[in-house]
């Protein structure tokens, strides 16, 4: 790893599979973990799902803190959701019980995390923003007060509205107006990061009995189920790469704004790029053009495919 800082995970697994991968990733990685926070929609069911991996790998990851954050995306009313697509019923034994439900825990958790380590921290944010963004809510200067907060989320050279994005847009313009360590590895770098063929084949047919493995297969097929004409396509993976080597991305700054409302609701707009805007200077009224935010504009994907190769290899 270019620096071996600890790490906080806030993710989304259950519904994709690159979820799951990422994770997996982060353990062969040897990352020292720190904690875990789930986001979006069922978030206790998304954390007994992280628990069971973590304990099915074992070498002290079963000990790594998981708490259910917040499923309701931001400004929006109480609600109940359903089951998570990959959940299955043996989660409900108690031994994956989460370490806190109350998503103020998760809020809490994450704050205490980044003023413990510091710049010792990465937070890596793979999921909707929402969690986040109750993090600046409640203390403004924690995530600042952290190394980096590396995200896969948005689009910065083409005109995209990603998912992390679009799930909460409110949360993810808080995230931009607020946190100056952003480092975004958008959808335009990761949808061409499709799987090495012996990548998909390693994990799909896995036929080893590596316990964590064998739990990612069976989520694989669930979302093979779910999603028959799905390709693999390793979005949060690549943040995981990017964090233990960030010379796997190519990255520059532009000021980037998240557009809240309109049609173009939810795009991340690369002001940088829209050369017309002294034309439309009244829209900007409020917004900090001179605020730098990092974003990848290209990858290596020949050294990220070796990488995860060597730890997915059966």
């Amino acid at each position: 790893m270019a620096e071996a800082y600890k790490i906080l995970i806030d993710m989304d697994i259950g519904d994709d599979i690159d979820d799951a991968i990422a994770l997996v990733a982060a353990m062969k990685q040897g990352f020292d973990i720190i904690g875990i926070t789930t986001v979006f929609r069922n978030t206790s069911e998304r954390a007994r799902m992280t628990k069971k991996l973590l304990k099915a790998f074992g070498n002290g990851y079963e000990n790594v803190p998981v708490y259910a954050g917040h499923g309701v995306p931001y400004g929006k009313p109480k609600t109940t959701y359903g089951h998570t697509p990959h959940y299955s019923a043996d989660l409900d034994d108690p031994a994956y019980a989460p370490d806190g439900t109350n998503p103020d825990e998760a809020t809490d958790f994450i704050i205490h995390a980044c003023r413990t380590y510091g710049k010792q921290l990465a937070v890596i944010a793979i999921g909707p923003f929402t969690n986040m963004a109750r993090v600046i809510e409640k203390d403004p200067g924690a995530l600042n007060a952290a190394a980096k907060v590396a995200i896969m989320g948005g689009a910065y050279l083409k005109q995209y509205a990603d998912w992390n994005v679009m799930c909460d847009v409110p949360a993810a313009d808080i995230l931009f107006r607020n946190v100056d360590n952003l480092e975004c590895i958008g959808a335009d770098v990761t949808h061409r990061m499709l799987a090495d063929g012996a990548l998909y084949e390693s994990i799909l047919n896995y036929r080893g009995n590596a316990p964590a493995q064998r739990y990612l297969k069976e989520l694989c097929a669930l979302w093979r189920l779910d999603r028959p004409q799905a390709s693999l396509v390793l979005h949060d993976p690549l943040v995981i790469y990017y964090v233990a080597d960030p010379a796997v991305c190519r990255m520059k700054k532009a000021s980037i704004v998240v557009l809240t409302d309109g049609f173009a609701k939810g795009m991340t707009l690369n002001v940088d790029a829209y050369t017309k805007k002294y034309l439309n200077e009244e829209a900007y009224l409020g917004f900090d053009t001179s605020k730098r935010t990092l974003f990848a504009y290209d990858v290596d994907k020949s050294a990220f495919d070796e990488r995860i190769l060597k730890d997915f290899a059966e």
